[in-house]
Formats: C-alpha cells, sequence, structure tokens
C-alpha cells in the first residue's frame, strides 16, 4: 500500500478559497470512485499550507487513476481552479506504507 501525499501553498491572501476547492477536488474524486484524500492544515510553517494524502493499493494502481482523473471533468474543473491560487507548483511525495 502506498500514500501520495500533495502540498499546496497558496498565494497570499488565497488561503481560505484554496482550502474550500481542495475539499472540493476530493470530494469530485470520491463522486468519480477515487478514494477521497485526507486533508491537513499546517499549523507551523508556511502560512495556509495543505497537505493531502491519497491511499492507493499500489503504485500501479496509482500509475493508472492518473489518466482517469485528467479524463474526468468533474476533477480537472476543480484544478483548473486551484492552480492560479498556489505560490508554486504543488510538490507530490509518495510514500510506501509499512506495518
Amino acid at each position: 500500500m502506498i500514500a501520495v501525499r500533495r502540498t499546496y501553498l497558496p498565494k497570499p491572501g488565497a488561503g481560505g478559497k484554496l482550502a474550500a476547492l481542495v475539499k472540493q477536488a476530493g470530494e469530485a474524486m470520491q463522486t468519480a470512485g477515487f478514494n477521497k484524500p485526507t486533508v491537513y492544515r499546517g499549523w507551523h510553517g508556511a502560512h495556509g499550507r495543505l497537505q493531502t494524502e491519497q491511499r492507493w493499493d499500489s503504485i500501479a494502481d496509482y500509475e493508472a487513476s492518473r489518466s482517469a482523473v485528467r479524463k474526468t471533468p468533474g476533477i480537472t474543473s476543480v484544478f483548473d481552479q486551484i492552480y492560479p491560487l498556489l505560490a508554486e507548483t504543488h510538490i507530490t511525495e509518495i510514500f510506501e506504507i509499512s506495518e
């Protein structure tokens, strides 16, 4: 199992709108049949930073989802609103879950 974490840093003044849209994107993913990401708000560090975590059974499942996500207007339309709010491109990290 893997966890895919994405970190988003908003432009000044865009934190509230970014948080609402990231939550909306997660709901759109769930509606489209994907696992809904957990959203974390940073308490320390960069102001307004958000991180999402989405679990997948394997890296192959995650990779296969990328094409499907890009073909899902309910998801891409939300990300089209997210990207202009970012101070920099989001960071994606993939972790293997070991128990």
